[in-house]
Protein backbone atom coordinates (compact mmCIF):
# COMPACT_ATOMS: atom_id res chain seq x y z
CA UNK A 1 0.00 0.00 0.00
CA UNK A 2 1.21 3.64 -0.74
CA UNK A 3 1.00 5.48 2.60
CA UNK A 4 0.76 8.57 0.58
CA UNK A 5 -2.07 10.26 1.19
CA UNK A 6 -3.64 12.09 -2.21
CA UNK A 7 -4.13 15.58 -2.56
CA UNK A 8 -8.20 15.08 -1.74
CA UNK A 9 -7.54 12.75 1.65
CA UNK A 10 -4.94 15.66 2.87
CA UNK A 11 -7.88 18.26 2.57
CA UNK A 12 -10.09 15.79 4.14
CA UNK A 13 -7.63 15.44 7.26
CA UNK A 14 -6.70 18.82 7.50
CA UNK A 15 -10.35 19.84 6.99
CA UNK A 16 -11.65 17.90 10.02
CA UNK A 17 -8.42 18.36 12.24
CA UNK A 18 -9.65 22.17 12.01
CA UNK A 19 -12.70 21.52 12.54
CA UNK A 20 -12.68 19.61 15.88
CA UNK A 21 -9.72 21.61 17.22
CA UNK A 22 -12.17 24.90 16.63
CA UNK A 23 -15.56 23.79 17.49
CA UNK A 24 -15.08 20.64 19.76
CA UNK A 25 -13.47 21.81 22.75
CA UNK A 26 -12.40 19.17 25.58
CA UNK A 27 -14.74 21.05 28.13
CA UNK A 28 -17.58 19.84 26.22
CA UNK A 29 -16.39 16.21 26.04
CA UNK A 30 -15.56 16.74 29.78
CA UNK A 31 -19.61 17.26 30.62
CA UNK A 32 -20.58 14.75 28.21
CA UNK A 33 -18.54 12.13 29.91
CA UNK A 34 -20.19 13.17 33.39
CA UNK A 35 -23.57 13.45 31.90
CA UNK A 36 -23.32 9.88 30.16
CA UNK A 37 -24.30 11.45 26.88
CA UNK A 38 -22.93 11.38 23.78
CA UNK A 39 -22.24 14.43 20.86
CA UNK A 40 -25.29 15.03 18.90
CA UNK A 41 -24.20 18.35 18.03
CA UNK A 42 -20.97 17.23 16.21
CA UNK A 43 -23.37 14.68 14.71
CA UNK A 44 -25.56 16.94 13.28
CA UNK A 45 -22.31 18.36 11.73
CA UNK A 46 -20.88 15.21 10.20
CA UNK A 47 -24.12 14.45 8.70
CA UNK A 48 -24.61 18.20 7.11
CA UNK A 49 -20.76 17.56 5.90
CA UNK A 50 -21.51 14.76 4.31
CA UNK A 51 -18.38 13.19 6.30
CA UNK A 52 -21.04 10.19 7.82
CA UNK A 53 -21.53 8.90 4.24
CA UNK A 54 -17.83 8.79 3.42
CA UNK A 55 -17.52 5.03 2.41
CA UNK A 56 -20.99 4.41 1.11
CA UNK A 57 -22.11 4.69 -2.68
CA UNK A 58 -23.35 7.91 -4.34
CA UNK A 59 -26.35 5.57 -5.01
CA UNK A 60 -27.84 5.60 -1.30
CA UNK A 61 -26.54 9.25 -0.83
CA UNK A 62 -23.12 8.55 0.17
CA UNK A 63 -19.47 9.84 -1.23
CA UNK A 64 -18.33 6.92 -2.76
CA UNK A 65 -15.08 6.93 -0.82
CA UNK A 66 -12.64 4.60 0.36
CA UNK A 67 -12.26 2.94 4.18
CA UNK A 68 -8.85 4.87 4.04
CA UNK A 69 -10.83 7.97 3.74
CA UNK A 70 -13.24 6.58 6.51
CA UNK A 71 -9.86 5.74 8.13
CA UNK A 72 -8.64 9.25 8.21
CA UNK A 73 -12.04 10.75 9.69
CA UNK A 74 -12.27 8.35 12.55
CA UNK A 75 -8.45 8.49 13.10
CA UNK A 76 -8.69 12.77 13.76
CA UNK A 77 -12.39 12.14 15.92
CA UNK A 78 -10.07 9.60 18.22
CA UNK A 79 -7.52 12.13 18.36
CA UNK A 80 -9.99 14.34 19.69
CA UNK A 81 -11.84 11.89 22.41
CA UNK A 82 -14.89 12.60 20.38
CA UNK A 83 -18.14 10.66 21.90
CA UNK A 84 -20.06 9.90 18.47
CA UNK A 85 -20.90 6.53 17.49
CA UNK A 86 -18.59 6.81 14.25
CA UNK A 87 -17.70 3.22 13.78
CA UNK A 88 -20.65 1.40 14.94
CA UNK A 89 -22.63 3.70 12.15
CA UNK A 90 -20.31 3.02 9.67
CA UNK A 91 -20.01 -0.80 9.84
CA UNK A 92 -23.65 -1.13 10.40
CA UNK A 93 -24.57 1.09 7.52
CA UNK A 94 -22.26 -0.83 5.51
CA UNK A 95 -23.92 -4.49 6.24
CA UNK A 96 -27.56 -3.08 5.90
CA UNK A 97 -26.12 -2.00 2.50
CA UNK A 98 -25.01 -5.56 1.39
CA UNK A 99 -28.07 -6.69 3.04
CA UNK A 100 -31.59 -7.86 2.42
CA UNK A 101 -32.75 -4.89 4.73
CA UNK A 102 -35.47 -2.19 3.53
CA UNK A 103 -33.25 0.88 1.94
CA UNK A 104 -35.34 2.85 3.78
CA UNK A 105 -33.00 2.24 7.27
CA UNK A 106 -29.95 3.60 5.28
CA UNK A 107 -31.16 6.71 4.41
CA UNK A 108 -32.32 7.02 7.62
CA UNK A 109 -28.94 6.28 9.15
CA UNK A 110 -26.79 8.62 6.51
CA UNK A 111 -29.56 11.84 7.47
CA UNK A 112 -28.79 10.95 11.05
CA UNK A 113 -31.98 9.68 11.93
CA UNK A 114 -31.13 6.43 12.62
CA UNK A 115 -28.23 5.30 15.01
CA UNK A 116 -27.89 1.30 14.32
CA UNK A 117 -25.30 -0.09 16.35
CA UNK A 118 -23.85 -3.68 16.20
CA UNK A 119 -24.35 -5.90 18.93
CA UNK A 120 -22.35 -9.15 18.99
CA UNK A 121 -22.80 -11.70 21.76
CA UNK A 122 -19.38 -12.20 23.95
CA UNK A 123 -17.40 -15.89 25.06
CA UNK A 124 -20.31 -16.06 28.20
CA UNK A 125 -23.42 -13.85 26.36
CA UNK A 126 -26.23 -16.30 25.38
CA UNK A 127 -28.44 -15.36 22.84
CA UNK A 128 -31.05 -17.50 20.93
CA UNK A 129 -33.13 -16.34 17.86
CA UNK A 130 -36.58 -18.21 16.77
CA UNK A 131 -40.17 -18.29 15.70
CA UNK A 132 -40.90 -16.16 19.21
CA UNK A 133 -38.35 -13.82 18.26
CA UNK A 134 -34.57 -12.89 20.33
CA UNK A 135 -34.30 -13.82 23.24
CA UNK A 136 -30.48 -13.68 25.47
CA UNK A 137 -28.22 -11.13 26.99
CA UNK A 138 -25.46 -9.65 25.54
CA UNK A 139 -23.05 -7.96 28.58
CA UNK A 140 -21.51 -4.91 26.32
CA UNK A 141 -23.14 -3.04 23.27
CA UNK A 142 -21.70 0.74 22.77
CA UNK A 143 -24.49 3.23 22.62
CA UNK A 144 -26.97 0.55 23.12
CA UNK A 145 -29.34 2.47 24.61
CA UNK A 146 -28.65 5.48 22.67
CA UNK A 147 -29.17 3.87 19.78
CA UNK A 148 -32.64 3.53 17.17
CA UNK A 149 -31.74 0.14 16.26
CA UNK A 150 -29.51 -3.10 16.68
CA UNK A 151 -28.06 -4.97 14.65
CA UNK A 152 -27.75 -8.51 16.55
CA UNK A 153 -25.37 -11.57 15.42
CA UNK A 154 -27.27 -14.31 15.65
CA UNK A 155 -26.01 -18.13 14.66
CA UNK A 156 -28.55 -17.39 11.46
CA UNK A 157 -26.88 -14.14 10.44
CA UNK A 158 -27.73 -11.02 11.35
CA UNK A 159 -30.89 -9.39 12.82
CA UNK A 160 -32.03 -5.52 12.76
CA UNK A 161 -33.82 -4.94 16.55
CA UNK A 162 -35.74 -1.53 16.81
CA UNK A 163 -35.01 0.07 20.03
CA UNK A 164 -37.37 0.78 22.14
CA UNK A 165 -39.49 -2.10 22.17
CA UNK A 166 -40.98 -4.20 24.98
CA UNK A 167 -38.72 -7.34 24.65
CA UNK A 168 -35.64 -5.12 24.52
CA UNK A 169 -33.72 -3.52 28.04
CA UNK A 170 -30.73 -1.69 28.35
CA UNK A 171 -28.99 -1.08 31.41
CA UNK A 172 -26.07 1.90 31.20
CA UNK A 173 -22.87 0.67 32.22
CA UNK A 174 -20.12 2.33 33.69
CA UNK A 175 -16.66 1.75 32.02
CA UNK A 176 -12.92 3.10 31.69
CA UNK A 177 -13.53 4.29 28.45
CA UNK A 178 -16.38 6.79 29.85
CA UNK A 179 -18.62 6.65 26.70
CA UNK A 180 -21.68 5.15 26.36
CA UNK A 181 -22.45 1.49 26.86
CA UNK A 182 -25.08 -0.96 27.47
CA UNK A 183 -25.44 -4.18 28.76
CA UNK A 184 -29.03 -5.76 27.00
CA UNK A 185 -31.87 -7.98 27.85
CA UNK A 186 -33.49 -9.81 24.75
CA UNK A 187 -36.72 -10.73 25.49
CA UNK A 188 -38.73 -12.47 22.58
CA UNK A 189 -37.46 -8.80 20.70
CA UNK A 190 -39.16 -8.92 16.88
CA UNK A 191 -36.29 -8.31 14.33
CA UNK A 192 -35.98 -8.78 10.77
CA UNK A 193 -33.47 -11.23 9.48
CA UNK A 194 -31.03 -9.12 6.95
CA UNK A 195 -27.99 -10.98 6.46
CA UNK A 196 -26.07 -14.14 6.82
CA UNK A 197 -22.95 -14.96 8.71
CA UNK A 198 -20.51 -14.23 6.15
CA UNK A 199 -22.16 -10.40 6.26
CA UNK A 200 -21.41 -10.82 10.18
CA UNK A 201 -17.69 -11.50 9.56
CA UNK A 202 -17.58 -8.61 7.17
CA UNK A 203 -18.89 -6.41 9.79
CA UNK A 204 -16.52 -7.73 12.75
CA UNK A 205 -13.58 -7.38 10.18
CA UNK A 206 -14.48 -3.76 9.56
CA UNK A 207 -15.41 -2.68 12.56
CA UNK A 208 -11.76 -4.41 14.44
CA UNK A 209 -9.98 -2.89 11.80
CA UNK A 210 -11.43 0.71 12.63
CA UNK A 211 -11.02 0.03 16.37
CA UNK A 212 -7.48 -0.18 15.62
CA UNK A 213 -7.68 3.24 13.36
CA UNK A 214 -8.97 4.64 16.99
CA UNK A 215 -6.02 3.29 19.54
CA UNK A 216 -3.74 4.83 16.61
CA UNK A 217 -5.81 8.23 16.46
CA UNK A 218 -5.56 8.15 20.73
CA UNK A 219 -1.86 7.55 20.59
CA UNK A 220 -1.01 9.79 18.30
CA UNK A 221 -2.53 12.28 20.18
CA UNK A 222 -0.81 11.46 23.11
CA UNK A 223 2.70 11.51 21.55
CA UNK A 224 1.85 14.48 19.86
CA UNK A 225 1.14 16.24 23.66
CA UNK A 226 3.88 14.77 25.14
CA UNK A 227 6.49 16.31 22.60
CA UNK A 228 4.93 19.54 22.88
CA UNK A 229 5.38 19.44 27.22
CA UNK A 230 8.73 17.97 26.92
CA UNK A 231 9.81 21.83 24.85
CA UNK A 232 8.34 23.77 27.56
CA UNK A 233 8.73 21.68 30.91
CA UNK A 234 12.07 22.56 32.52
CA UNK A 235 14.36 20.85 34.80
CA UNK A 236 17.62 21.86 35.79
CA UNK A 237 17.17 24.86 33.80
CA UNK A 238 16.80 22.90 30.29
CA UNK A 239 13.73 21.91 28.81
CA UNK A 240 13.56 17.98 29.52
CA UNK A 241 13.26 17.36 25.95
CA UNK A 242 16.84 17.93 25.88
CA UNK A 243 17.26 14.94 28.13
CA UNK A 244 18.65 11.66 26.17
CA UNK A 245 16.61 9.36 28.33
CA UNK A 246 13.20 11.26 27.11
CA UNK A 247 14.37 11.95 23.78
CA UNK A 248 15.05 8.20 23.27
CA UNK A 249 11.07 7.55 25.40
CA UNK A 250 9.80 10.01 22.77
CA UNK A 251 11.52 8.17 19.29
CA UNK A 252 10.04 4.69 20.94
CA UNK A 253 6.76 6.09 20.84
CA UNK A 254 6.69 7.66 17.24
CA UNK A 255 8.09 3.96 16.57
CA UNK A 256 5.16 2.54 18.10
CA UNK A 257 2.65 4.87 16.66
CA UNK A 258 4.12 4.76 13.52
CA UNK A 259 4.02 0.79 13.18
CA UNK A 260 0.61 0.38 13.69
CA UNK A 261 -0.11 3.05 11.74
CA UNK A 262 1.17 1.09 8.58
CA UNK A 263 -0.86 -2.08 9.66
CA UNK A 264 -4.14 -0.90 10.38
CA UNK A 265 -4.25 1.71 7.31
CA UNK A 266 -3.21 -1.65 5.32
CA UNK A 267 -5.74 -3.33 6.57
CA UNK A 268 -8.38 -0.91 6.02
CA UNK A 269 -6.72 -1.15 2.10
CA UNK A 270 -7.12 -4.43 1.97
CA UNK A 271 -10.64 -4.67 3.55
CA UNK A 272 -11.42 -2.25 0.14
CA UNK A 273 -9.70 -4.70 -2.09
CA UNK A 274 -10.77 -7.62 -0.88
CA UNK A 275 -7.20 -8.86 -0.32
CA UNK A 276 -6.96 -8.55 3.82
CA UNK A 277 -8.20 -11.92 5.58
CA UNK A 278 -8.70 -12.23 9.02
CA UNK A 279 -5.43 -12.99 10.49
CA UNK A 280 -4.26 -9.67 8.47
CA UNK A 281 -6.75 -7.29 10.45
CA UNK A 282 -5.95 -9.32 13.85
CA UNK A 283 -2.43 -8.73 13.02
CA UNK A 284 -3.03 -4.62 13.03
CA UNK A 285 -5.45 -4.78 15.82
CA UNK A 286 -3.01 -6.25 18.39
CA UNK A 287 -0.33 -4.42 17.08
CA UNK A 288 -2.80 -1.16 17.76
CA UNK A 289 -3.60 -2.18 20.94
CA UNK A 290 -0.54 -3.08 22.12
CA UNK A 291 0.76 0.54 21.13
CA UNK A 292 -1.98 2.30 22.62
CA UNK A 293 -1.28 0.70 25.75
CA UNK A 294 2.44 1.31 25.96
CA UNK A 295 2.51 4.58 24.37
CA UNK A 296 -0.33 6.10 26.87
CA UNK A 297 1.74 4.43 29.97
CA UNK A 298 4.70 6.66 28.46
CA UNK A 299 3.22 9.79 27.90
CA UNK A 300 2.12 10.05 31.57
CA UNK A 301 5.80 8.93 32.86
CA UNK A 302 7.17 11.75 30.64
CA UNK A 303 4.78 13.98 31.68
CA UNK A 304 5.19 12.91 35.38
CA UNK A 305 2.70 14.38 38.24
CA UNK A 306 0.86 17.18 36.07
CA UNK A 307 -0.01 13.67 33.78
CA UNK A 308 -1.96 12.09 36.40
CA UNK A 309 -4.81 14.99 36.89
CA UNK A 310 -8.06 15.05 34.74
CA UNK A 311 -7.52 18.63 34.52
CA UNK A 312 -4.61 17.83 32.39
CA UNK A 313 -6.39 16.44 28.96
CA UNK A 314 -4.03 14.02 28.46
CA UNK A 315 -6.06 11.66 30.37
CA UNK A 316 -8.82 11.72 27.47
CA UNK A 317 -5.84 9.46 25.20
CA UNK A 318 -5.45 7.41 27.97
CA UNK A 319 -8.71 6.14 29.08
CA UNK A 320 -9.82 5.63 25.05
CA UNK A 321 -6.61 3.90 24.16
CA UNK A 322 -7.81 1.27 26.89
CA UNK A 323 -11.17 1.05 25.74
CA UNK A 324 -10.22 0.71 22.29
CA UNK A 325 -7.41 -1.84 22.93
CA UNK A 326 -9.52 -4.08 24.55
CA UNK A 327 -12.98 -3.30 21.86
CA UNK A 328 -13.44 -5.67 18.99
CA UNK A 329 -10.57 -7.69 19.68
CA UNK A 330 -7.84 -7.86 22.71
CA UNK A 331 -4.11 -8.25 21.66
CA UNK A 332 -4.34 -11.85 23.21
CA UNK A 333 -7.80 -12.49 21.15
CA UNK A 334 -6.26 -11.36 18.48
CA UNK A 335 -3.19 -13.08 18.59
CA UNK A 336 -5.36 -16.07 18.84
CA UNK A 337 -6.90 -15.40 15.46
CA UNK A 338 -3.38 -15.60 13.75
CA UNK A 339 -2.29 -18.97 15.79
CA UNK A 340 -4.84 -20.62 13.94
CA UNK A 341 -3.61 -19.84 10.85
CA UNK A 342 0.18 -20.37 12.03
CA UNK A 343 1.19 -23.68 9.84
CA UNK A 344 -0.19 -22.43 7.00
CA UNK A 345 1.88 -21.13 3.96
CA UNK A 346 2.67 -17.15 3.00
CA UNK A 347 3.39 -15.87 0.34
CA UNK A 348 6.03 -13.48 1.43
CA UNK A 349 8.49 -15.41 3.44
Amino acid sequence: MNLELNETQLLLQETVHGYLESEVPYERIRNLEKSGDWDRQLWKELVSQGWLGLPFSESVGGADGSLVDLGLLVEELARRAAIVPILECVVTGRALQSSEADGQILTDLLAGDAIVVPALPGPHDVLESGAAGLSGHIGFVDFGHKATHHLVSTREGLVLVEVPQAGVSCEALHHIGRTPAAAVQYASAQGLRVGDNALAETMLQSARALAGVQCVGALQQSLDMTIEYAKVREQFGKPIGSFQAVRHHCADMAIRARSARLLVFEALDGLDRGSADARQVAAAKASASRSAVEVTLMAHQIHGGNGVIEENDLYFTTLRAKDRALAWGTVDECLGVMAESVDQEVDWL
